[in-house]
């Protein structure tokens, strides 16, 4: 982890408890903070980065209460996804962005989409990639003219199958601009694949031969733009995407028809990939606070879905669909760990050197602190907010002993401003 890395961890984890939630070039540090996950995410990377989602889509269902370390799971997956050259995207749900709305969904895949080396995410740096990659293809196999081999294969890219029928040629026309090899048409096409038709005029939609999808057809659209983009990817030299929607829970926040119809389409989300010729190389996570499945219940198809039969992730059992992380590590024992491991991050954010000792022993009264109290949120994000500013203090006053009633004072304040955030957020996980 780099200085400016480090930093920005640090710094975050005092004011919230929790890691930064940009993947960028610091992805390398997330497993610097990382406890207790790293055999999941090995089990994970074996089973499925490895194997079964080069060729099909797979998902699975991250359960925690809210501050129990989702989103940094998800994020620790995406660091070791991107390892095994893979495109990532992170999406977190919301009421204005929900599964039954698989356009909004698609536009911010596309937006986040990062590719393994890359620092910049989004459509560009993935035209730009795909075309790099196939000219560094087409010199390896010593073609006499690179761009003649190149623009054959667009025009083979043109009439390949894709979920959506007009993909193939849009996207070729996307690549064209991007490899100086002509323009017309590439701007409405780069908008097209961003998830933007409706600010397209009729002049671009003639131009790409196409037509602006109706309100009855929007659904299917966005759908099949995702696995078309999906079916795609290789062609930027991964083997296929890791697709992390967080926050899932928010979908409770509507009721009756309006909550089956997000359920069907949820249930739609994961059954569709089955239909793509040739397959969709998808790793898809879902996460979600562990009342959700009480939810499901409401859909008994998307609940035998996901439902756990048999053996749990925990047991040993790598085709669970459910991945819960309370059962990762004991409470006491994974804060204990979690603040030995911050002694680290700390001495390299600070430039204090920790008497390791002495800090082990004030990291395992605050984690008995912290599991001794009744808490309406996880103990880890308090834990670890308490934790890194008990760190920072001693930086400064000088390192002691600290006494466990000093302890539950200060965890106490950290609770409360943890708590006044959850409120003001309205329930949601940052």
């Amino acid at each position: 982890m780099n200085e400016r890395d480090v930093q920005q961890v640090w710094a975050r984890l005092g004011e919230e408890g929790k890691a930064p939630t940009e993947l960028g070039s610091g992805a390398h540090a997330v497993p610097d903070y990382t406890v207790g996950i790293q055999p999941w995410i090995d089990r994970l990377a074996q089973r499925y980065l490895r194997g079964l989602c080069r060729q099909d889509a797979h998902f699975k269902l991250v359960l925690a209460p809210y501050g129990g370390g989702k989103t940094h799971f998800l994020y620790s997956f995406m660091a070791r996804a991107l390892a095994e050259k893979y495109a990532v995207s992170y999406v977190p749900c919301s009421p204005g962005l929900s599964l039954d709305n698989p356009l909004a969904v698609y536009r911010e895949l596309v937006k986040a989409l990062r590719l393994p080396g890359e620092n910049s995410p989004g459509l560009q740096t993935l035209l730009e990639t795909v075309i790099r990659t196939k000219r560094e293809e087409i010199g390896r196999a010593a073609a006499p003219d690179v761009e003649g081999a190149l623009r054959r294969w667009r025009l083979r890219l043109r009439r390949d199958d894709f979920p959506d029928n007009a993909f193939g040629r849009v996207m070729a026309a996307a690549l064209a601009a991007v490899a100086g090899d002509g323009d017309a048409g590439g701007e409405a096409a780069f908008t097209w694949l961003q998830g933007d038709p409706d600010v397209l005029t009729r002049g671009d939609l003639q131009e790409l031969h196409l037509a602006k999808p109706r309100a009855s057809d929007r659904t299917a659209f966005g759908r099949n733009l995702l696995l078309s983009v999906v079916k795609f990817l290789p062609q930027a030299g991964v083997h296929g995407l890791v697709l992390l929607l967080d926050e899932v829970e928010t979908l409770s926040q509507v009721k009756g028809k309006a909550l089956l119809r997000i359920l069907a389409a949820l249930r739609v989300f994961l059954d569709s990939p089955a239909g793509v010729p040739g397959g969709a190389p998808l790793c898809g996570v879902f996460a979600a606070t562990p009342d959700v499945l009480d939810e499901f219940s409401r859909y008994p198809a998307l609940k035998q879905r996901l439902a756990v039969r048999g053996a749990s992730f925990a047991e040993g059992n790598d085709l669970a669909m459910q991945l819960p992380l309370d059962q990762v590590l004991p409470r006491e024992k994974l804060l204990e760990e979690v603040g030995l491991k911050l002694i680290r991050v700390g001495e390299l954010a600070t430039g204090h050197a920790f008497d390791a000792r002495l800090q082990g022993d004030n990291a395992r009264r605050l984690a008995e602190v912290a599991c001794e109290r009744d808490l309406d949120v996880d103990a880890r994000r308090l834990f670890v907010k308490a934790w890194v500013n008990l760190l920072e203090l001693q930086c400064h006053d000088g390192e002691r002993l600290l006494e466990r009633r000093e302890l539950a004072d200060r965890y106490e304040g950290a609770f409360n401003k943890v708590e006044s955030d959850e409120a003001h957020a309205e329930g949601y996980e940052p």
